[in-house]
Order: C-alpha cells, then sequence, then structure tokens
C-alpha cells in the first residue's frame, strides 16, 4: 500500500459518551432495566462502561500514542440536561474541560450533539414525532455552544438518524419502542428540522464552525442479478436508507416512497444548512424480493467478496467504502469518513481490515479532495447496542475483569505508524 501525504488531512478515532463514559442515566439504561436487553447474559448490562468520565485525561494520552490531529466524541444529553429545562452545569464544565485539553494535545475536537440517547424525560414530553422536539433540541444545543464558545470547529448534529429510527420506530430495538413508518416519518422530518435550528444556532455563536450530519451507508446489492424485483428493491432501499437525507437538503423535501407501504412527500425549510457530509461505513447487505406480512424483501449477509465476517456477523466489504464516497462526491460538500471500523477478538482480522479500507480510502482521496477525515472506530473497547462488551472495535483493549486496563493492540500500533510515516512523508508497501 502506498501512502501519499495529506498534510491537512484530518486522522481520528470515533467514540460515543454512552459507550464509553459509564455511570449515565438515559432512556436507554431505562429501556434495560425493564428487561429489553439482556441477550449477553449480563445484568446489568451498561454500568461502568470502559469508565471514560472518570479516566478521559488519561485516555486522551492514548490519543497522541497513535499520533491523531482530531478526535469525535459526543456529549451525553442526559448528562447535561437531567430535568427538562435544568442544566447540570457540572457536566459541562467538565466537557469543556474535555475540549480545552483536547487543544492543548493539538487535536481538533468533532463534537456530536446526539449519538442515540436521550435524556429520561425525552419520549413522554417531546418525542421526535412531535414536533416539540426540535425546540428541546435547540434549547440543549444552544447550552452546549454557549459553553463551548468558539473553541470547536467541527460539529455532528445527529449521529446515524437512520439507524436510530429504524430501531426506535420500526424495530422497537430501542426507546421509544415503536412499531410506526408514520411516525417514523415524522420523526425524520423533526430531527432534520433540530439538525437545522442546530446549524444556525451553532454558526451564530462561531461562524468559523462547519456543522454536518454523520449518516450509516450501507452498500445494498441484489441476490439475484436477473431477477428485476430484487433490483427494483434495492433501489428503493438505496434511495431510502442512503440518500433520503442526502436528497432532502438539495431537494427541500423529504421524501419517502415505497410501493404499498408509504409515500410519503413534505416541504422542509433546510435551506443548504450542511457544511459537510460524515460517513459511517461498516459493511454490504443482502436484498431480494420476499413476500410477507411486513414488507415484500429481505436483507441478509453474505460473504460475496471472500473477506468473512465480522463477529457480529457483518460482511466485509472495504470496495464499499469507496461506492458510498463516490455517491457523495456529486454534493459538493467535504465528507469525512466519521466511523470505519470491525468489531473482532482476532487482532490479525482487524490489520486487514483497516488495511483493505485505508487502501480504498486513498485511492478515494486522490480522486476526491473532498474527503477531509477518516476516524476509526473506536479508540477503546465499549459498549455496543444490543449487544454489550462481547463485540470488540477498540484499538486498545480494555480488560473489563481486571481494573479496565487499557491496551494496545498491533492494530493501535499499525494505525499509529500509517499516521506517522503520512506526517514524515515516507512510504510503505
Amino acid at each position: 500500500m502506498t501512502i501519499s501525504k495529506h498534510s491537512s488531512f484530518l486522522w481520528g478515532v470515533s467514540t460515543s459518551a454512552f459507550q464509553i463514559e459509564g455511570q449515565i442515566n438515559n432512556d436507554i439504561t431505562v429501556w434495560e432495566s425493564l428487561g429489553y436487553f439482556r441477550n449477553n447474559g449480563e445484568d446489568p448490562i451498561y454500568n461502568r462502561a470502559a469508565d471514560h468520565w472518570n479516566r478521559w485525561e488519561s485516555d486522551f494520552v492514548l490519543l497522541k500514542e497513535l499520533n491523531l490531529n482530531s478526535y469525535r466524541f459526543s456529549v451525553e444529553w442526559a448528562r447535561i440536561e437531567p430535568e427538562r429545562g435544568k442544566f447540570d452545569q457540572s457536566a459541562l464544565d467538565q466537557y469543556v474541560r474535555m475540549v480545552d485539553r483536547l487543544l492543548e494535545l493539538g487535536i481538533q475536537p468533532m463534537l456530536t450533539l446526539h449519538h442515540f440517547t436521550h435524556p429520561t424525560w425525552f419520549h413522554e414530553a417531546t418525542p421526535w414525532h412531535s414536533p416539540e422536539s426540535v425546540e428541546a433540541f435547540a434549547r440543549f444545543t444552544a447550552k452546549v455552544v454557549e459553553s463551548l464558545g468558539d473553541r470547536v470547529n467541527l460539529y455532528v448534529t445527529i449521529n446515524e438518524p437512520m439507524v436510530w429510527l429504524l430501531a426506535g420506530y420500526l424495530d422497537a430495538k430501542f426507546p421509544p419502542g415503536k412499531r410506526d413508518v408514520h411516525l417514523l416519518a415524522d420523526s425524520l422530518y423533526n430531527m432534520l428540522l433540530a439538525h437545522a435550528r442546530a446549524y444556525d444556532i451553532i454558526k451564530s455563536a462561531n461562524p468559523n464552525a462547519e456543522v454536518g450530519i454523520a449518516n450509516n451507508f450501507i452498500v445494498f446489492k441484489s441476490a439475484h442479478k436477473w431477477n428485476p424485483l430484487d433490483k427494483k428493491i434495492k433501489r428503493l432501499i438505496h434511495s431510502f436508507y442512503n440518500m433520503c437525507i442526502v436528497d432532502a437538503f438539495h431537494e427541500n423535501v423529504v421524501r419517502i416512497k415505497f410501493p404499498f407501504i408509504m409515500d410519503y412527500h413534505k416541504p422542509i425549510a433546510l435551506d443548504n444548512k450542511i457544511d459537510f457530509w460524515g460517513v459511517n461505513y461498516y459493511y454490504r447487505m443482502h436484498v431480494r424480493f420476499k413476500l410477507s406480512v411486513k414488507y415484500p424483501f429481505e436483507l441478509f449477509f453474505r460473504d460475496r467478496s471472500g473477506s468473512g465476517f465480522t463477529d457480529l456477523g457483518w460482511e466485509i466489504y472495504a470496495r464499499g467504502l469507496g461506492k458510498v464516497l463516490n455517491w457523495l462526491e456529486p454534493t459538493g460538500k467535504p465528507i469525512y469518513v466519521t466511523e470505519n471500523g470491525i468489531a473482532t477478538q482476532d487482532d490479525t482480522r482487524r490489520l486487514e481490515y483497516m488495511t483493505q479500507h485505508l487502501s480504498i480510502l486513498e485511492d478515494s482521496i486522490r480522486r476526491n479532495p473532498q474527503v477531509r477525515g477518516y476516524y476509526y472506530w473506536s479508540l477503546i473497547d465499549n459498549y455496543e447496542w444490543l449487544v454489550g462488551y462481547k463485540a470488540r472495535f477498540g484499538l486498545y483493549e480494555v480488560d473489563y475483569e481486571n481494573g479496565l486496563k487499557r491496551t494496545l493492540r498491533p492494530s493501535g500500533r499499525f494505525f499509529g505508524d500509517y499516521i506517522r510515516n503520512l506526517n514524515t512523508g515516507h512510504s510503505e508497501t
């Protein structure tokens, strides 16, 4: 693999507050207490997580060990606004200290405002399918931005809206536990309005800030090339899952079209209020037409590329990263790969995964200068949604049996060396 020099490129890792901080009381922990998350044999599942809330200073040293120049992380809404309209200044102050320390270390923060979780009051008082959610998110955003001032120049307003919406409003795996496509559509609409409000709030406080959304993108492939129904279903799913939000910013319309299920078309005043696109890319899925009571299709994983599966059963398909970056090139917006990683207990597989995806990334950078950064998921092992702690994503291992000790994996050493070689202009093959 040839490494070329990109002096302004951002190399980082991503985390989310809930997945690593520990000792948080929010909608997910309430959901867990009601017995919804019990498939990994741990009780309670969440508890301390990786205790990052108390170990962030030493964890930030790990960022420097990896030669990173950026770090994407989130703030926990439930810590900041545990009661509706009442803010915890001590929590805000700690996040400010964290940002200040990153800047001292020469690491640019990319701050995510919403990464799946909510305060315990949210779903009853201002659920996303209610217009009141927009004002609730705006109030929270304003408080965070007021505290941070002009320290942060990269904001992600919402992480993976589609993933959360499908889990919360279609599969009922996340709170509020709904199964209603119409509520899902209304919630998506309000989330995008909330983004636009947050965009204005951030820009008013810091005109130099760049504000984007981190979308999860999946490469969908027809199970049978010869079957026109497979192809049609694949196009519909791609249009909804991958492009609905992107198109909304270009067209000022939220459009969801699925024959016999939904035909949603609602104007929205987004006015191109997006400065960059965040790409969270992990896998490819296969699609086939299949009549059922719920939906006329089936989604599944299949190893067609020969690279195998992750420990979560996801197909490894590195070429998909290049495809996704190509989809976004016509928008003309900067692109950051805000998440890309593998769950595996076998670190040699992580090394293979990273080598394959970084090679694709290099090709994409050469073709498209709008690709501005890459953030591996994740710095340390973390709590994984619906799974617990079995899925190991970290460049540093967390020993959950022995004091949560962090240990650098060979894949982490490789990534740090890779970045150092970029910075010095060296090449590897």
